[in-house]
């Protein structure tokens, strides 16, 4: 009796004693069958993978009747015994395993790039994966389809979504990494398309149906690799996954050029563009029953989802009487900045119109009575041009969202996280610069503030913490706020800290907010060790010099025990700034607004010096220095008593000060420019604008200011006092 024949009596005794849900023993079956249907003779071959072909039905969940299938193969293993007690089949077999079985395996190998299933992976496992996976596809297909006809449909987007997460998660846990990285940059792409930053049209449609049908391809190669089969890569894998990490350029790219078709019916289309045969779409739309005949199409392969999604927009653009017509234009990102920067240009020279002395001596009335309706106009212009630019932080919070769950998962956290103001638009040019800064602060807020869940057990905490980032306007100004419900800044630790570093001498005087401040300097960290998250003392400087870059602002409070709040102030947009013009002798300035607190007159008695410190003002019960812009800037004829003079409160923290100017002309918006190459850098201006009179006006940056300052010995006053310190 030879092996074949004993493999066949094992796999005829293993049927009666299985169970239509043992899917182990099912691939073991299905792996000695194919080793049969590769050394046997073409009957047996035939019969096996047959049988082969009723258990992919188990295993794949497609089964209506598993014990009859069960029933079926026993039968067909029966016949291949039949077929091997016969007197030919001892020579078909040697001469098939000579030359055609290993002709057949030698041009597998040179054919088919093999690779096998991750070692540790379960094949029960795999085989649930497979099946869990099928359905989720065929919700997914469906749910395409439906988008094809109603593109804004989020929730149809969510659907398709949730099916990508789930085969990602569960792939990527049974190793089988270029599913999951398939899966991940599928999502990416319906994230854009949630976030309705793009259509889901034309070539990013596409992209989608491709993912899909990849998918599926994917799931045929894992299911017979339990079979004993190599592990293979599908064709145009690499180039799907280049197409979805660059998704424009399949917008960019033309879909084929068949010629129109006269019938709308969406089998006509296939069957005309070569996709489909005749018989194969009658039969799909006998059998299809409540499903529409595209999903029909799918299920029985008579077309894929691709061709059948391209088939579709054909319908619906043959339907409407256009056959290349778009709903959007693409506009390049440097016309549209030009733009916007032209558009500032003009609010500039109306602006320069508007303060010319023949409008404002009012003796031409129906001149200003234009000039003004011109104004409401150029307004109306440049607030559309600003929303165009405008898109909403949806994306950025959703890839945040993402880091926290992984960042929780790797330091074993219960992490909830909870987003509000997905919707608050910011300057396209600037979601990209400000992701960084708040990735820093959510690491910091993971790594430092949420305690492990026994640790805030013993502390009477919820064992989950809570991590919220809220975005919204305030002010003409953007507002992050990332908050936290862990430990807290522990006071002594950051002075202790401080005074080791040199950054201060001790805390005597200082406020709870000066000494969280400090956190934001060079090299600070109160980690205890290094992570591979933080501890090196980089973080929260650079989110400090990346917030400033964008003229924002950043601040912080906490409560020991209790949690942290840092607040990230941005402009709307950078396009465009809004300022404050002071005056210093015969100078102006700009000075951003989302810098300045309050401006106010000091009385004589505030004003004071302090030995090795120089002037300071008492404003509010705090005492903060006196920084002269005329001295910083060597300009003459400027205010020199503070108290005919105004001072301007900028800063924050231990960098808060009073900046001394002349008086305030008023405020106004202008159009930020580089100083350029031939200036270069200099201390203290961060650019240059002009003003409505048509004079160049310099844009001020505070916290160069405040570094100009301390670097710059003020004059000895004539006399020195010390301050009373503060009661």
């Amino acid at each position: 009796m030879s092996q074949d024949e004993l493999t066949l009596n094992d796999i005829a005794a293993l049927i009666v004693q299985i169970e239509p849900t043992d899917l182990t023993d099912l691939a073991q079956v299905r792996k000695a069958l194919h080793a049969i249907a590769e050394s046997s003779s073409a009957p047996v071959q035939r019969l096996a993978m047959e049988a082969i072909k009723r258990i992919d039905e188990m295993m794949g969940g497609k089964a209506s009747d598993p014990s009859g299938l069960l029933a079926e193969i026993g039968a067909l293993i029966e016949k291949a015994m039949d077929e091997m007690e016969k007197p030919d089949h001892e020579e078909i077999s040697s001469s098939s395993s000579k030359s055609g079985g290993g002709a057949l395996a030698a041009s597998r190998d040179e054919t088919r790039p093999s690779s096998n299933l991750p070692a540790e992976a379960d094949p029960a496992l795999l085989a649930e994966f497979i099946t869990e996976s099928r359905d989720l596809i065929a919700n997914a297909e469906a749910a395409l389809l439906r988008l094809e006809g109603d593109p804004e449909n989020t929730e149809t987007v969510n659907t398709i979504f949730r099916a990508f997460h789930t085969i990602k998660g569960t792939s990527a846990f049974l190793g089988l990494e270029s599913i999951s990285e398939l899966c991940h940059r599928a999502e990416s792409l319906l994230t854009r398309i949630r976030d309705k930053e793009i259509r889901c049209t034309g070539g990013y449609a596409d992209l989608a149906f491709r993912s899909v049908d990849m998918l599926k391809d994917f799931l045929k190669i894992v299911q017979d690799a339990l079979g004993g089969e190599p592990m293979v890569t599908p064709d145009g894998f690499d180039d799907l996954m280049a197409l979805l990490a660059e998704p424009e350029a399949a917008a960019t790219l033309e879909e084929p050029g068949e010629a129109p078709t006269v019938s709308l019916r969406l089998g006509d289309i296939l069957v005309s563009q070569g996709k489909a045969n005749r018989e194969e779409v009658e039969a799909a739309a006998i059998d299809q029953g409540n499903e529409t005949i595209g999903l029909a199409l799918v299920r029985s392969e008579a077309a894929s989802l691709t061709e059948v999604g391209r088939a579709l927009r054909e319908q619906r653009r043959m339907a409407s009487g256009e056959f290349a017509a778009d709903s959007s234009v693409r506009v390049r990102t440097d016309r549209l900045d030009r733009l916007v920067e032209m558009v500032g240009e003009l609010v500039i020279g109306h602006s320069m119109v508007a303060q010319d002395e023949t409008v404002t001596s009012g003796n031409h009335p129906e001149l200003q009575r234009k000039v003004n309706h011109t104004d409401k106009i150029v307004r109306q212009i440049q607030d559309l041009c600003m929303s165009i630019r405008m898109v909403p932080l949806r994306s950025t919070i959703h890839k945040i969202a993402r880091l926290v769950r992984d960042l929780a998962r790797r330091k074993e956290l219960m992490v909830n996280f909870i987003s509000i103001g997905e919707d608050t638009e910011i300057d396209r040019n600037m979601v990209d610069l400000i992701n960084d800064p708040l990735v820093h602060l959510v690491r910091n807020a993971l790594d430092h503030g949420i305690e492990p869940p026994d640790e805030r057990e013993r502390n009477g905490k919820p064992r989950a913490g809570t991590l919220q980032l809220k975005a919204y306007h305030s002010g003409g100004n953007v507002v992050v706020e990332i908050s936290d419900d862990g430990r807290g800044l522990d006071r002594e630790k950051i002075i202790q800290k401080a005074i080791a570093k040199g950054l201060i001498q001790s805390e005597k005087g200082m406020s709870d907010s000066e000494i969280t401040s400090l956190i934001f300097q060079p090299g600070f960290s109160t980690a205890d060790k290094v992570t591979d998250i933080s501890g090196r003392g980089v973080g929260l400087d650079v989110v400090r010099k990346a917030v400033e870059t964008l003229r924002g602002r950043v601040e912080v409070s906490s409560e020991l025990g209790k949690g942290s709040t840092f607040c990230v102030r941005l402009p709307l947009t950078m396009a465009v700034t809004d300022g404050m013009l002071v005056r210093v002798g015969k100078q102006r300035y700009i000075l951003p607004t989302i810098n300045i607190d309050m401006s106010f007159r000091p009385s004589p008695e505030a004003l004071s010096t302090i030995i090795g410190q120089g002037e300071t003002v008492l404003f509010k019960g705090k005492v903060m220095p006196i920084f002269r812009l005329h001295r910083l800037f060597n300009i003459k004829d400027a205010v020199e008593d503070p108290t005919r003079g105004l001072l301007i409160i900028i800063g924050e923290g231990t960098e808060r000060c009073a900046l001394l100017v002349d008086e305030l002309v008023g405020q106004q918006q202008v159009v930020a420019k580089s100083l350029g190459n031939g200036i270069g850098n200099v201390q203290g201006i961060a650019g240059g604008a002009i003003l409505g009179d048509g004079r160049v006006g310099l844009i001020l940056d505070p916290q160069g200011i405040i570094a100009l300052a301390r670097q710059t010995p003020e004059p000895r006053a004539a006399k020195e006092v010390v301050c009373r310190q503060e009661t």
